[in-house]
């Protein structure tokens, strides 16, 4: 299918024959987002290992200064990676990190992000029972959508040099040499119109405008793409959140004329260089799957959403191409028996194999009972290749 780079270690064969309709040993597993929470459940022992929590525990190590802003970093990787290997993930996820760095606290779980003297400030607060960490105050006005088209102007118009914003975070070039071997490390990358009041009125008053935006940032992220493709990252875990349970946030019309073209450029980009794509959001795709999954034609689909009536029979008959990534219920997982969640395991399997990795439909979240998870891994792991006949 693409221009892999040789490997006989059994998760990249996984994975790989997950792409390619193909049968392997065992069903592939991964798990994009895993709560430091129940982690630390299931290893017996604190871990550092997804979610806000660790916006929070970065922040607090960056206000320590350097030394131990690296030490939590070195953690948290450490974790990460130990996290993956405890249950034989065939794909390396890193968590997202909130990129800003702190100015200073502000209370015991508050945390200032800017200069509160001016009007680009906000603060965070960290919630010990819920273990989230969001903004509970700011000086950053929502924009209107006058001023959210001014932006996008500026930024349209804005000299750049060849290569002069393509990055690659340090860390994922790391796993990527010193774990490419043993995991699939997947790179990340994204594009979405935020989901703004400003923003998306932006798409039904100025939606040339918004086109002409993507294809700016687009520039950008094709060189991350290359970047990490430079660095043997073949998988990218990318796409962007644009739906809730009731369907996209802006309409099927500016989905088929604005973004689906722009998607396909980097689907068809990623093909070229031998990359596979994971477009991946949550919510209610179906009013846009066509455009989306038949036409633009990403590799493969994450976060699929059950709990938002995306189901793996349906998008297996409408699109047999398309490798399905997830689609165990949080709210089950959450919730249910583990013989529930083994039962819903199975019917995913049987709905999608041999082109599906098994996987909650979003993340491991907080409160997850620890014998839900291993039930949900567990099945796929023993689920034979026999059985899926």
């Amino acid at each position: 299918m693409k221009a892999f780079e040789p490997c006989t270690n059994p998760h990249h064969l996984r994975v790989r024959a997950a792409f390619d309709g193909t049968r392997a040993d065992r069903i592939a597993v991964c798990e994009q987002a895993f709560a430091s929470s129940v982690a630390s459940r299931i290893l017996g022992r604190e871990m550092i290992t997804g979610s806000t929590d660790v916006h929070y525990y970065e922040a607090c190590a960056w206000l320590e200064g350097e030394e131990a802003h690296e030490e939590f970093i070195e953690r948290l990787y450490r974790d990460c990676v130990a996290l993956h290997r405890h249950f034989d993930f065939d794909i390396l996820f890193l968590p997202w990190r909130h990129a800003e760095r702190p100015s200073k606290r502000v209370g015991e779980y508050q945390i200032l992000y800017g200069d509160a003297e001016g009007a680009d400030w906000s603060i965070r607060q960290f919630d010990p029972g819920s273990r989230t960490f969001g903004v509970v105050n700011s000086g950053r006005p929502e924009l209107t959508s006058e001023e959210v088209m001014t932006f996008m102007r500026e930024f349209i118009a804005r000299p750049r040099p060849p290569g002069c914003c393509v990055t690659a975070d340090p860390l994922l070039l790391r796993a990527a040499r010193e774990h490419g071997r043993e995991f699939v490390v997947a790179g990340v990358t994204g594009m979405a119109v935020p989901m703004a009041a400003g923003w998306l009125e932006a798409t039904l008053l100025a939606p040339g405008l918004v086109g002409e935006y993507l294809d700016v940032a687009i520039e950008n992220l094709l060189g991350q793409l290359d970047a990490q493709r430079t660095a043997g990252i073949w998988l990218v875990n990318g796409g962007g959140d644009f739906a809730f349970n009731s369907g996209p946030v802006y309409s099927p019309k500016f989905f088929r004329e604005v973004m689906a073209p722009r998607w396909k450029r980097v689907f068809d980009h990623c093909r070229s260089r031998g990359m596979a794509y994971i477009f991946r959001s949550d919510g209610n795709l179906w009013p846009v799957a066509e455009d989306l999954f038949d036409w633009a034609k990403p590799d493969a689909y994450y976060e699929v959403d059950h709990d938002a009536g995306m189901h793996f029979s349906e998008l297996r008959r409408r699109f047999p191409g398309l490798t399905l990534i997830g689609n165990v219920s949080c709210g089950l997982l959450a919730t249910g028996k583990p013989e529930e969640i083994r039962q819903q395991t199975i019917e995913c399997i049987k709905a999608a194999a041999p082109r599906m990795i098994a996987a909650s439909s979003n993340a491991i979240l907080h409160g997850t009972p620890p014998e839900n998870v291993e039930a949900l891994f567990d099945t796929a792991k023993a689920y034979s290749a026999e059985a899926r006949d």
